[in-house]
């Protein structure tokens, strides 16, 4: 080989060389030069379980009522019902800028069990949205892009069509689903930590929520017809072991989300509110030792002791918090579950959508049912006995019949779903009955609201109003979502 063809081949070897280390020099080691499928959607069902349990049930412990304040600080805002703009700017860029991001991302995907399971998380997350905020974005939402027009400033959906359009989302799911269930080709696996890849219970989930978003409109938009066919033709959540549910292991960066908040501020200090306690008493319901502990100081030792919503300042400053009742272990613990639905939640529904429609199913097992798993799952003992005092296979009246599931879905969404517990009393009480309202929920002393007046609604972020001039005209708590009434 003669001297001008060694150099060449030294000059192209040399030039590769410099190429291939450049190239290395400028990948970082830490993130992946495109995302994938897996990844993706394991991180957004970690911001998920966060949203779920830190951002909406931990904030909506008060307002629904199974807890109230506690001593040694002064009375917060939330049991005066007073609501600041800034309360929820976390929640509105959790789901926004992190979970819809992500989910809009492998909803997109060519993996038809991959968009199947985005879709029904992304109908999941907008419901949610929906239920506090009202009106909030949803076709210019996840626009950012310069493919999707670079919309910075999204307009506000109404939320009735919101709705309807998550029924749509939730279908088109269904169909991926099946259709990966049919090719059996789908990969999905640890990377989905609610079913390890378990195609079938996604469907079961997807029913679920779409028979959720149907039955929540129930009061002033009849769905009878659509109900009625799901309920014939769909596979639901029955069984514990249908239960989409997000784990944590308590290990370093693996705690429960409200754990984490609350621990990482003063602790878990709200008592058990005497409102739900009540109620619990007149039922000689089980769970409350279940839900709640009992005070080990004080007169009312080895006993379950509340305080009225909204009067700490009429305890005794000084007072132990081992006087009260507080959250039991079932309800709060570095290693509990996030839960997203429950099957008492949905026999619930399905109770309901009988007694409203007359649907295939048999209402009072629908009821039972219900009480039954929450039992199971509680450990409570002698569901028979608790069932049949409530007598539910004799309301005869559409009235007293919700008023009895309105009632025992409320307690059963205790220590698991506590916002689902807030916006579901929120339907429940109704104008032919206020259950809640009127009823169940006590009135906080210092409230600065009207008597008898109770949250409907949250406030709109203040960062979002500020960055967006296409932001929706703030709002009061005590405005209705367009399903309320």
């Amino acid at each position: 080989m003669n001297k001008l063809v060694k150099i060449l081949l030294a000059s192209l070897l040399l030039t590769f060389s410099c190429e291939e280390r450049l190239e290395d020099l400028n990948t970082d080691p830490n993130n992946f030069p495109t995302a994938s499928d897996n990844l993706v959607l394991t991180a957004s069902i970690g911001y998920l379980g966060y949203i779920v349990d830190a951002d909406l049930n931990f904030d909506s412990l008060l307002w629904a009522q199974y807890y109230t304040w506690g001593t040694g600080v002064s009375i917060g805002d939330e049991e005066r019902f007073v609501a600041q703009p800034d309360n929820h700017d976390g929640y509105w860029q959790r789901a926004y800028a992190n979970a819809l991001t992500d989910l809009n991302f492998v909803s997109n995907s060519e993996a038809p069990a991959y968009s199947g399971i985005a879709k029904i998380l992304e109908a999941y997350t907008y419901q949610g949205l929906v239920d506090h905020f009202g009106d909030v974005p949803y076709t210019e939402a996840i626009s950012g892009e310069i493919v999707d027009g670079s919309i910075l400033q999204p307009n506000y959906d109404d939320a009735s069509e919101i709705y309807a359009s998550l029924i749509t989302k939730v279908n088109d799911a269904l169909l991926d689903l099946n259709l990966a269930i049919e090719e059996g080709t789908s990969t999905v696996a640890t990377d989905d930590f609610i079913y390890n890849g378990d195609l079938s219970k996604w469907v079961k989930f997807g029913n679920s929520l779409k028979l959720r978003l149907l039955m929540r409109t129930s009061e002033v938009s009849s769905q009878g017809d659509a109900v009625q066919e799901l309920i014939n033709t769909g596979s639901f959540i029955e069984t514990i072991d249908d239960m989409p549910f997000i784990p944590y292991t308590g290990t370093t960066g693996d705690n429960n989300p409200m754990f984490s908040l609350a621990e990482f501020g003063v602790g878990m200090f709200y008592y058990a509110s005497n409102a739900t306690l009540n109620v619990l008493a007149d039922l000689t319901d089980p769970r409350a030792t279940i839900f709640y502990t009992t005070a080990t100081t004080g007169s009312l030792a080895g006993s379950l002791n509340g305080i009225d919503q909204g009067s700490i300042d009429n305890e005794e400053f000084t007072a132990a918090a081992s006087d009260y009742s507080m959250a039991s272990e079932y309800a709060y613990t570095n290693v509990n579950d996030v839960i997203l639905m429950s099957p008492w939640e949905i026999w619930f529904l399905r109770a309901e959508a009988d007694a409203r429609y007359g649907t295939s199913d048999d209402g009072v097992t629908a009821f039972e049912t219900a009480i039954t798993t929450n039992f199971l799952h509680t450990g409570a003992a002698d569901a028979t006995t608790y069932i049949a005092n409530l007598a539910y296979s004799n309301a005869l009246s559409l009235d007293d019949k919700l008023d009895a599931i309105g009632t025992q879905k409320w307690i059963s969404l205790n220590g698991t779903q506590e916002d689902e517990g807030w916006i579901e009393a929120r339907r429940f009480d109704r104008p032919a009955s206020r259950l809640f309202t009127d009823g169940i929920w006590q009135t906080p002393p210092l409230s600065v609201l009207a008597p008898g007046e109770f949250p409907s609604a949250w406030l709109y972020p203040a960062t979002e109003r500020s960055l967006n001039s296409n932001a929706a005209p703030q709002r009061t708590i005590t405005d209705n979502i367009f399903w309320d009434n």
